[in-house]
Formats: C-alpha cells, sequence, structure tokens
C-alpha cells in the first residue's frame, strides 16, 4: 500500500543509518524522498543507489551544512522546483562527542558544535519548512529525531544530552504555534541504537554492548527500521491530534538509572 503517494519528505542525516531507514520507508510507501548530508554526490552516489535499488525509488540527495540557514534555504528551494513543497520534514542529522562538561575531556568548541548540528541544524530545517508550509494553507507533519539522553544527563555525553533537551522544548513550542494550522510536531526520542556510532563503538569494544544490553530493560536495542516505522506513524495526516509528543523507544532505559554515570 502506497500510503504516502505523492507526498513530499525531506530528511537531513539522510545517509546515516538512521536517515536511510527513514528514507528507505517513506520510498517504500510512494513519497518522493529528499535528502541531504554532508558528503559530496561522487561519495553520496554508491548509497543513495543503493536506496533506489531498495525501493525508495523517487530520491533526490543534496549536499547540505545544516548549521547554515542559507544552504537549508536552497535546499528547500531545490525540493520545492523540482517536486513541490514538502509537507513532511524529518530533522535528524546528529552528532555526538563524548565527554564532561567540567573535565578535561570536551572542549568549548566540541560542546558548540554538538549544539550547532543538534540543536540549530532541526532548527533552521524544523521552521524554513514550517513557514512555507504555514503560507501555502496545507497540512505539515515534522517529526524530530531526539533521545533518551534528552530526559537523562549522562557525563559522558554531557553536551549532547543539553543539544537534544532543547530539540524537545524546540519540539513543544513549535507544536503550539502550528497546532491551529494542522501542521503537527512531535519527537522520537530513540535509546541505544543498533546504528551509527554506537553501533561502531559496540564492534570495537564487546563489553560495550554488553553493557548496553545489560543497562536496557528489555534487554534488546533498537533497530533503524523500528525508528522509521514510527516517524511513519507520527507523519500520518490521518491523525489530527497528536502533537506536541515524545514517543520514548527505549526499551525503558530512561527508567533506569545505569547508563547516566
Amino acid at each position: 500500500m502506497e500510503k504516502y503517494k505523492n507526498k513530499i519528505v525531506v530528511i537531513s542525516g539522510g545517509l546515516g543509518d538512521i536517515g536511510s531507514a527513514i528514507a528507505l520507508a517513506f520510498g517504500k510507501k510512494g513519497a518522493k524522498v529528499a535528502i541531504s548530508d554532508l558528503f559530496g554526490f561522487d561519495d553520496a552516489k554508491h548509497r543513495v543507489e543503493e536506496l533506489r535499488s531498495k525501493g525508495c525509488t523517487d530520491l533526490s540527495y543534496h549536499k547540505v551544512d545544516v548549521v547554515s540557514e542559507s544552504e537549508i534555504t536552497a535546499w528547500i528551494d531545490a525540493v520545492e522546483k523540482e517536486w513541490g513543497l514538502p509537507q513532511i520534514i524529518v530533522p535528524n542529522a546528529g552528532i555526538v562527542i563524548a565527554g564532561s562538561l567540567t573535565g578535561d575531556d570536551l572542549s568549548t568548541d566540541d560542546v558548540k558544535k554538538q549544539l550547532d548540528v543538534n540543536f540549530w541544524g532541526s532548527y533552521h530545517l524544523a521552521v524554513q519548512a514550517s513557514k512555507r508550509i504555514r503560507a501555502k494553507g496545507l497540512p505539515g507533519r515534522i517529526t524530530f529525531i531526539g533521545s533518551w539522553a534528552a530526559e537523562r544527563p549522562n557525563a559522558r555525553i554531557s553536551a549532547y544530552c543539553i543539544s537534544k533537551a532543547s530539540i524537545r522544548m524546540l519540539c513543544k513550542t513549535m507544536a503550539l504555534e502550528l497546532a491551529a494550522y494542522d501542521i503537527l510536531v512531535n519527537e522520537i526520542a530513540p535509546g541505544i541504537v543498533e546504528g551509527g556510532l554506537s553501533k561502531k563503538n559496540q564492534q570495537k569494544d564487546p563489553e560495550l554492548l554488553k553493557l548496553h544490553l545489560k543497562s536496557t530493560p528489555t534487554r534488546k536495542l533498537v533497530s533503524v527500521d523500528e525508528i522509521a516505522a514510527h516517524v511513519l506513524r507520527l507523519s500520518d495526516f490521518e491523525y489530527n491530534n497528536l502533537t506536541g509528543t515524545t514517543l520514548t523507544v527505549d526499551g525503558g532505559l530512561s527508567l533506569t538509572s545505569k547508563m547516566t554515570q
């Protein structure tokens, strides 16, 4: 069933494990999917073709630094010119740099970089897109990719926690402002994901994987496909009153304190 046929979706950080899974999920449902990332087209070509071969046939790729408002604007301009105005927005691009604020392992630049990418990158995409959707009187769906760490501070990733907490309030504020215009804004807050940087670190250190599993009450990591499935649900135009909500998908990790020291 092509539930999202002819819907236009934009996803930042689209070449990462989570972003690619979201793109593929929408593509298989018939959506036109525009993704961005930091790679030049030649470097991104293999991954883009892979997504197309798996079912995301209407796919476009642009190199975009989400920290730059002008690059975000140019990207949305290009998508609108090619396909029309995107009504499903997924600010997904994010980074994590380990370290504590008061220790010697995290510089001020490291903190700023995470706030720039995680908060400002999400802000630019969501705000720019929502203004256009509202101006045309169209419904819209925005789903931020947050984190369980927005709720439970973790001394190993202090700045990341702060950046994700800021996304949560951005989500709620935009939801309040846009509710009357049928532009619904929500957040997915994954726990420890079986993909991306977490997976790379687990592959380097098998003991870390054991710790992650032991610390999660369900004893299961979060798959990128599960995240993608929830993004599709929150983007459904049949739901008219689901807004300002955080859907925590973390296997109960945020209910414990085992990963916060």
